[in-house]
């Protein structure tokens, strides 16, 4: 099996990947700007590397990335936001030297990138980049992940948003249901591409089986805020009937960053479907059964 390398790799995403590609047969090494014996030092502002632990990887795959909704986007957070994917990525592609052997370069992106239009239509890979500054950073994002073009193959996965009980966006929407207080935001039309944590690290997985290139939705659906809010407060078997929270109150807590909040677009998956994968879950009641089983 192949020898595959994780740059972000002790985070939500990168945890649950590595242990399936170990358990698939990988032998999978972890980036760490600490020196320890469970990872492989590097320092991506020096642009240094443990170049020995590194020179038989096959497979590169980037996960870095501070949360995008883990703070107020102020200017010096969305430098933040920035760097830590473009950055990152330009220091890797600067260590090249370091991978002889590599074959495939995979890079974490974003189901941000086409803008926000309410659903009107699925978007395509193919479609045209949004305007707006989550769009313009999945942009740069993959543009950076490009250079890797020149010595291996490049796949990006533009990730929906992350259904797991372990972090993301789903223990934030459930606090509120769990106290009997869920409501939709906004509108509640917003449309929310989604995918089970399972099968987001089986995408990966799939793009390595697969010698993949290019850039792939790994969304399993598309789902409202309304309807994601009810089934969860289904599932925990809370009341759902408060009237939605106004999109002026997010505006004034969150700032910019309520635009993703409060506006939706939706992916289609056809290509990633096409290519062979198979969704554990597509129906967003069984995904959410699953995980709150």
């Amino acid at each position: 099996m192949k020898n595959v390398l994780i740059a972000g790799g002790s985070g939500m995403i990168g945890s649950e990947l590595s242990n399936l590609l170990k358990e698939k047969g990988y032998t999978v090494k972890i980036l760490s700007r600490k020196s320890s014996a469970n990872f492989v030092s590097w320092s991506p502002e020096k642009i240094e590397i443990d170049s020995e632990s590194v020179n038989d990887t096959e497979i590169l795959i980037n996960l870095s990335g501070t949360g995008i909704d883990e703070k107020r986007w102020t200017a010096n957070r969305k430098k933040e936001l920035v760097s830590s994917r473009i950055d990152t990525t330009n220091s890797l592609y600067a260590l090249r030297e370091n991978f002889p052997n590599l074959k495939q370069y995979i890079s974490a992106s974003g189901i941000t990138a086409y803008g926000f239009d309410e659903g009107v239509i699925e978007h395509a890979e193919t479609d045209n980049y949004g305007t707006d500054f989550l769009s313009q950073l999945v942009k740069q994002w993959e543009e950076a992940a490009d250079q890797f073009s020149s010595i291996a193959k490049v796949v990006k996965l533009r990730i929906a948003v992350v259904l797991t009980e372990k972090g993301g966006a789903l223990p934030k929407l459930m606090k509120p249901i769990k106290y009997g207080i869920g409501s939709p935001i906004g509108t509640g039309k917003q449309q929310m591409p989604w995918v089970h944590i399972d099968d987001l690290v089986r995408t990966f997985e799939h793009a390595i089986a697969n010698d993949l290139y290019g850039v792939y939705n790994t969304n399993a659906g598309n789902s409202s805020n309304e309807e994601l809010t009810k089934e969860l407060a289904h599932q925990m078997k809370k009341p759902f009937w408060f009237p939605n929270i106004p999109g002026f109150i997010l505006k004034i807590m969150f700032g910019e960053m309520s635009e993703m909040l409060l506006k939706g677009a939706k992916a289609d998956n056809s290509k990633l479907v096409d290519s062979g994968y198979e969704f554990k879950y597509l129906k967003l009641e069984d995904a959410l059964g699953e995980l709150l089983k």
